[in-house]
């Protein structure tokens, strides 16, 4: 037992010793050389609570020299919030008001009394601010002392060396990388897709007056009752131009990056809103193999009897949302409303349906900043735009079209095949070839 706790001593010394030279960026090529020249040595640091399968996501690495706190922290992703009890007693008053209103409303409906203030919420109210206070003050966790200088160390890194910290696309911790790389992987995602048009000005209030226009000529021509058109007119104060950001995909190699159209207050955002929750029951409704997360997919395996000659094959669509044609995938939205039966939806005619879905996509505009440079505004001329409402349920659709052979012939043989969103899993006792062929 000594021989082995002198043998982990020197390892550690060893690693210590390497992290100290100049240069080195990474931890998991000391831990590959440590495993290699000592047998005993653990190839990952696992969580206690985790085996050696399962365990839990590690920040992705490739820019500074960290120290295993600054890990930790890049570790907890966008969770992480330094705990600061100044900032809860601060924020408590106003706290404490909306929750009196709230229950002074309560107190009136259920009683049927007048009075703003009931004393008795008073008292209440009085007393859980009190509690709070309390708490705070005097059970409130001592603050870890690393964690002031591991963000100091942060944000010196970000201005001294460009480095630049995001969020990943699956695991949700934090992914660092250089500035130079991650405007090198912006221009390959956009040469590759060829789906964007830059344009010289923003397009703000273009996009507010040429949809409110839109809507307003949908108005006088019928085709939209008035009340409509109050829940879909764009605010002309409170609009604001779409924003491109993307986050690392360090669970494939090179680690590209996932595009996301941030629109929530888009001109077009009402719009695409309406749409999704209208088309959308109507997909799922006729959609049996669709499927909304993985446990219903695992019931439906479990369920689902196998023998020896059956195998299990997953892929998934490349770029999805951004390559699926424009007027193709509207297209297919009015085919699939015809097909059922659907002359109208929400009381509105397959046509009108067809130009709503239409001056999205057309008057898909976003702004772009990349990491030390100026903004620059494009237009998404193919494909519709990730994180509009409606461009999911627009290419649900549009793939539904060309997998409808294939899954009748999978319900036909009484094999699985299900879809979510770009991912495919079905069942088969077809050999690799036919497979590759299909």
């Amino acid at each position: 037992m000594s021989c082995i706790t002198n043998k982990t001593r020197a390892i550690r010394q060893k690693k210590v010793e390497f992290f100290s030279k100049k240069g080195v960026h990474n931890e998991r090529k000391l831990v590959r050389a440590l495993s290699r020249h000592h047998p005993g040595y653990t190839t990952s640091k696992l969580h206690p609570h985790h085996t050696a399968i399962n365990f839990p996501p590690q920040a992705n690495n490739k820019a500074a020299l960290l120290r295993d706190t600054e890990v930790r922290i890049l570790n907890l992703g966008p969770k992480f919030v330094p705990p600061a009890p100044e900032q809860v007693l601060e924020r408590l008053p106003k706290e404490i008001g909306q929750m009196k209103e709230k229950v002074s409303a309560a107190w009136r409906r259920v009683t049927k009394t007048l009075g703003r203030q009931p004393p008795i919420v008073d008292r209440f109210c009085e007393r859980i601010e009190d509690e709070i206070r309390k708490t705070v003050t005097t059970e409130a966790p001592t603050r870890d002392p690393t964690l002031k200088p591991a963000i100091a160390f942060f944000r010196n890194i970000q201005k001294t060396n460009n480095i630049i910290f995001r969020q990943t696309d699956k695991s949700k911790v934090f992914h660092t990388d250089t500035r130079e790389n991650y405007i090198k992987k912006s221009e390959i995602y956009m040469n590759k897709t060829n789906a964007y048009r830059e344009i010289q000005s923003s397009p703000l209030r273009e996009m507010i007056e040429k949809t409110d226009k839109f809507l307003r000529n949908l108005v006088s021509s019928k085709r939209i009752p008035q009340a409509l058109l109050d829940k879909l007119s764009p605010s002309l104060t409170e609009s604001e131009l779409p924003h491109l950001y993307y986050n690392p995909k360090d669970h494939k190699i090179n680690e590209p990056l996932r595009p996301i159209v941030s629109g929530m207050k888009s001109p077009l955002a009402k719009l695409s809103s309406f749409l999704d929750k209208n088309i959308r029951p109507l997909f799922d409704r006729h959609t049996p193999y669709s499927i909304s997360n993985s446990m219903i997919f695992l019931k439906r395996l479990k369920e689902f009897k196998t023998t020896n000659e059956t195998n299990m094959y997953t892929f998934d669509v490349t770029d999805l949302y951004t390559m699926i044609p424009q007027r193709e995938s509207v297209l297919a939205i009015c085919e699939f409303l015809g097909r059922y039966g659907y002359k109208k939806v929400c009381g509105i005619t397959i046509n009108t349906i067809k130009d709503l879905f239409l001056h999205v996509l057309e008057n898909s505009y976003f702004v772009l900043q990349l990491p030390g440079l100026k903004p620059k505004y494009y237009q998404q001329i193919r494909g519709g735009a990730m994180g509009s409402a409606c461009t999911q349920v627009l290419a649900d659709i549009y793939i539904r079209k060309w997998e409808s052979q294939f899954s009748h012939e999978q319900h036909r043989q009484r094999e699985l095949y299900f879809r979510f969103r770009d991912d495919i899993f079905f069942t088969t006792k077809q050999p690799p070839e036919r497979i590759e062929e299909i």
